[in-house]
């Protein structure tokens, strides 16, 4: 472990795992992925900052960080449970946005450290950011061979919901500062959810046949933006919950180019894919800036606001059971 900042007093600590393939990066601060890097290639796929300057003042953005109690939007900032309803903070016009306004992306984690994996554990308490119940929970990361598995895990002493998710922006240029577009995409779903004016997730889904958000069949990310649908000009892009509900754990996306292939493995029933339409960074790696389409989001997890609909699994953790999740991501080389 190395110190490489401070934040509210505590001291902030980097962590690596490597192997023959690979070497990983990441710190307490928000349980963050700072980098994942091919070896043979040299380049670093996840956008970032040089120092943790940038991520303490970063716009929003989230980059690499493992975010909670709730990933994505709940809708009017409240949801009900058992009959009782609760009120969250509303940092995303009149919704709450992954967590609220200190959500677990300004944790600071206790780290346990193994020979092929980096572990960080916090405590959410009762009522925070209006959350019911104690919530103990883990983000661990593992590296075997050429993949990283990203795993959460949390036990609560009342109903409560949980739904974390990784939020790293991946680019298979490296971390550069040039757009994803030309990276071919495919995306094994055959439904999104549409969203409303406010980006916030709707019930009603979309079948991706014929339009803008269909990857079921590998194609360049610049395809989609050629012809949008109207609710993708609306996101200025891709920003979409791409449907896997009653399908088993698996392949959910495969970003390739002509070096690299990334291909993002789940158990969780949606995929929420966001080509960093509203990014805007500077001082990133590399002395580059950050624009809109210079990274690409593959949040697994269950569907935004889906605690407050019917049409899909609801995070619910009952108190005293353990929730379980896995995101896996596979870095090869592409061999086309």
């Amino acid at each position: 472990m190395t110190v490489i900042g401070r934040y509210k007093g505590e001291a902030v600590r980097s962590s690596v795992l490597e192997n023959e393939y690979l070497r990983v990066e990441t710190m307490s601060l928000g349980a963050t992925l700072l980098s994942l890097t091919d070896k043979e290639s040299g380049k670093d796929i996840v956008l970032g900052f040089p120092a943790l300057k940038g991520y303490l003042d970063q716009h929003n953005s989230y980059l690499g960080a493992s975010v909670g109690r709730c990933a994505n939007r709940i809708g009017g900032a409240s949801f009900v449970l058992n009959g009782e309803r609760y009120s969250l903070p509303k940092n995303d016009g009149e919704n709450c946005l992954h967590g609220g306004k200190q959500n677990f992306a300004w944790k600071n984690y206790a780290i346990e450290e193994g020979e092929n994996v980096i572990v960080y554990r916090g405590v959410s308490e009762d009522g925070e950011e209006g959350f019911p119940g104690r919530l103990e929970y883990s983000v661990a990361y593992l590296l075997n061979g050429r993949e990283l598995t990203w795993i959460y895990a949390g036990q609560s002493d009342k109903d409560t919901i949980l739904n974390m998710t990784n939020h790293s922006y991946f680019n298979l240029l490296g971390s550069v500062g040039r757009t994803v577009l030309g990276q071919t995409l495919m995306i094994p779903a055959e439904e999104i959810s549409l969203l409303d004016e406010h980006s916030l997730t709707l019930e009603e889904t979309l079948p991706v046949a014929g339009t803008a958000f269909d990857f079921r069949t590998p194609r360049k990310i610049a395809e989609a933006f050629r012809d949008p649908h109207p609710n993708m000009k609306a996101a200025r892009g891709i920003d979409h919950n791409y449907v896997f509900e009653g399908e088993p754990e698996g392949l959910r996306a495969e970003l390739s180019s002509s070096e690299l292939k990334l291909s993002v493995y789940s158990d969780l029933p949606g995929m929420h894919v966001y080509t960093a339409n509203w990014l805007e960074e500077n001082e990133g790696k590399n002395g580059c800036s950050y624009g809109p389409q210079d990274g690409i989001c593959f949040e697994c997890q269950y569907a935004p606001n889906a605690v407050n609909y019917d049409r899909y699994r609801k995070p619910i953790l009952p108190a005293g059971e353990t929730m379980r999740h896995y995101i896996r991501y596979r870095l090869e080389r592409n061999e086309r």
